[in-house]
């Protein structure tokens, strides 16, 4: 009981959320996000095994879905569907489970076929542990406390002071609904991610005969055997194959097949290619067979020709890793002796760049359009001035990224210990007040690498909290090697902002190629009497402390039309919409509204008119004194056009509220407010 209602919680906070921040029209937004739901919920209803590989497979299909089938992308990149529909499915066969009594009952008899087998096919899952003491349950609190944070940040504290979900113009021409928005596409995807293999796990029985691991990695192998098929067309035919979607991917001359973009394909491509590769040569190693030798050998030269057609990031993953791994493979079958073996390893490891420079010094010769020709000419520019200029050597690297992480840097130095915000980084570029570095870009990006963007968004103590929770998870399964294979991409971006990147990192952090096993460490302390109430206790009080400490620096940023006033030397007018030709109005959306008064007499009588094709039982309006106490309180008369009142504010009044019984959407001039966006009559 205590599972499902905490899942239902969380999963339906997300659907809200996201909800909120992407409202997409239902029409556009429901046939792509039901054939998401569907493909993650009947599977997982059918049987464990099939929900699993279908999920996996669906995370490195479906992310373009409503592009490629005409519609907008409209936020579909976070794959909501999918994992709502997964998430769903798990916990429905779970509940219908126990109330036929699985485990209870005999199973029915040969006359109920369908049933019996469907109930053979899924043994109820068992949980050992009470949920609040699962690893799991502490990243989710965090992410929790994350998003509150979040809320207050960009929302303000109306919701706290009886205004309800106020929306703001957080800029000139950025909604607070957006601003949080900005924040969501980190948000969102890794919080579903999460709660899934929470769900996938929490769900299993115990002990358990199938692999969590194996049958997700059979279906991540699924889509990527898809992925290199379009990419292979793309590559051959057309680049616009299946390419709608991927922003400057296709300008840029890169195949990006179903994934998210160049940039997703760019380090996903490798690093699955590396676990396939590596999955063939230990089937070799062991079975001698050499079908896998020669599948393994082909697959090596296949993807190292589609990433001819791929970004920078694809070419150090993959050289890198590629020699890691010969090194590793040779010393093993031709040296016996450990200690020659890993003396052996060592002196290999110090060739790799001097063998990787001479290697881009020839290629900076060819007069290729290719990706790999680029960055060896980039790198033959930036050699000569990396020891007198680092900046500079960046730049000639790589302008954008030297940029971002300029500005990176002049944000943690902002708030170093604390970090500015969940995804605030994007919202920082949008900034038009931000002083310091502008980019030449014209791209909203994340900081150029995960490692800045954790100290950025959450600063010392955040990512403090944050690797704690991924050492415990390591810890837990004994899988310390398996991130090795993060350790690359990580450098090259914030490999987490979708969805398809999410669900590999976690992937191999949390599963790896074992899975359900615990270190023998672990699972040791695990069953002391004190070890899980500490676990509770610091995966519950890291992040309380972490908000208490964060929260501290929205005491001074008002509520209702006060909201963000230091910052913006002006009032808030509570608007969704910034004024636009010809009509220079505002547009409002809710159910309540405030705004500061003029301090001017003559502009504190006169007409309100709220222009709306919505109608409301109730339109009414509130006049508060300083310390937003009521002082006079009537109703707005009905129009053909919209709601009207006229009227004098009373003596002592400093803010007037506006109530509507239902939701409204209706528009301001923007002469109704002053110079500081104080209501004028």
């Amino acid at each position: 009981m205590y599972d499902l209602l905490f899942f239902f919680f969380c999963t339906f906070s997300l659907w809200s959320l996201h909800r909120y921040v992407e409202p997409v029209p239902v029409s556009s937004f429901y046939p792509s996000f039901l054939l998401q739901f569907a493909f993650g919920f009947f599977p997982q209803l059918y049987q464990r095994k099939w929900g699993r590989i279908f999920t996996a497979l669906g995370v490195f299909t479906f992310l373009r879905l409503p592009y490629l089938s005409g519609l907008p992308m409209l936020g579909s990149y976070q794959l909501v569907g999918l994992f709502l529909g997964a998430i769903l499915g798990i916990w429905t066969r779970e509940f219908i489970l126990v109330l036929l009594g699985r485990n209870e009952i005999a199973l029915p008899k040969q006359s109920d076929q369908i049933l019996t087998d469907w109930m053979i096919r899924n043994p109820t899952g068992k949980s050992t542990l009470p949920i609040w003491y699962s690893t799991y349950f502490g990243i989710v609190f965090f992410i929790l406390i994350l998003t509150v944070l979040c809320f207050f940040q960009y929302q303000g504290l109306g919701l706290v002071t009886g205004l309800g979900i106020q929306e703001y113009l957080y800029f000139p021409s950025l909604s607070s609904r957006e601003a949080m928005g900005l924040s969501c596409k980190i948000l969102v995807p890794v919080s579903l991610v999460i709660l899934y293999l929470f769900s996938e796990e929490r769900s299993m029985p115990t002990p358990s005969k199938d692999s969590l691991s194996e049958q997700i990695r059979f279906g991540i192998f699924l889509g990527f055997g898809i992925n290199l098929l379009v990419m292979c067309i793309q590559s051959v035919w057309s680049l616009d194959f299946f390419s709608k979607g991927t922003l400057e991917s296709v300008s840029a001359g890169r195949t990006t097949g179903l994934l998210q973009d160049s940039g997703s394909a760019s380090w996903i491509l490798p690093i699955l290619s590396l676990l396939w590769i590596s999955k063939l040569v230990n089937t070799w190693r062991k079975s001698k067979e050499r079908f896998s030798l020669i599948l393994a050998i082909f697959t090596f030269f296949f993807v190292t020709w589609l990433g001819l057609k791929q970004g920078k990031a694809f070419w150090v993953i993959w050289t890198i890793s590629i020699a890691i791994g010969m090194i590793h493979l040779t010393t093993d079958l031709w040296i016996v002796s450990i200690t020659k073996k890993r003396i052996t390893r060592i002196g290999l490891y110090f060739l790799i760049p001097i063998v990787g420079f001479f290697t881009l010094y020839g290629l900076s010769f060819l007069q290729k359009d290719w990706d790999l020709v680029e960055l060896s000419k980039r790198t033959m520019t930036a050699i000569p001035v990396w020891k007198s200029d680092p900046y500079l050597a960046l730049k000639r690297m790589d302008v954008v990224r030297a940029e971002l992480l300029t500005i990176c840097i002049e944000g943690i130095k902002n708030n170093p210990w604390l970090g500015n915000g969940i995804g605030s980084f994007p919202l920082a570029m949008l900034d038009p007040f931000r002083i310091g570095t502008k980019t030449s870009s014209p791209l909203i990006d994340f900081p150029p690498n995960f490692y800045l963007w954790l100290v950025y968004d959450l600063g010392i103590l955040g990512a403090i909290v944050f690797l704690f929770y991924i050492g415990l998870f390591l810890w837990e399964r004994g899988l310390w090697k398996q991130t090795l294979l993060l350790v690359l991409p990580l450098f090259f971006g914030v490999q987490i902002q979708n969805s398809d990147g999410a669900f590999l990192c976690f992937y191999l952090i949390l599963l790896g190629e074992k899975g359900t096993g615990y270190s023998l460490s672990f699972d040791k302390l695990r069953k002391t009497i004190w070890f899980s109430p500490l676990l509770l206790i610091l995966s519950v009080g890291l992040p309380l402390n972490y908000a208490l400490f964060y929260s501290q620096r929205y005491w001074d940023f008002g509520i209702g039309s006060e909201f963000r006033k230091t910052q913006l030397k002006e009032f808030q007018t509570a608007a969704t919409l910034p004024p636009r030709a010809p009509n220079f109005e505002y547009e409002f959306h809710g159910k309540v509204w405030e705004w500061k008064l003029s301090e001017f007499g003559s502009a504190r009588s006169g007409r309100i008119f709220l222009e709306t094709n919505n109608r409301s039982p109730v339109v009414e309006i509130l006049f508060l004194n300083s310390d937003r106490n009521i002082i006079k309180q009537e109703l707005f008369a009905e129009s053909k056009q919209g709601y009207e009142w006229t009227g004098e504010c009373p003596k002592g009044a400093s803010f007037i509220r506006l109530k509507s019984r239902s939701k409204l959407e209706f528009r301001l001039p923007r002469s109704q407010f002053d110079g500081n966006n104080r209501i004028q009559f």
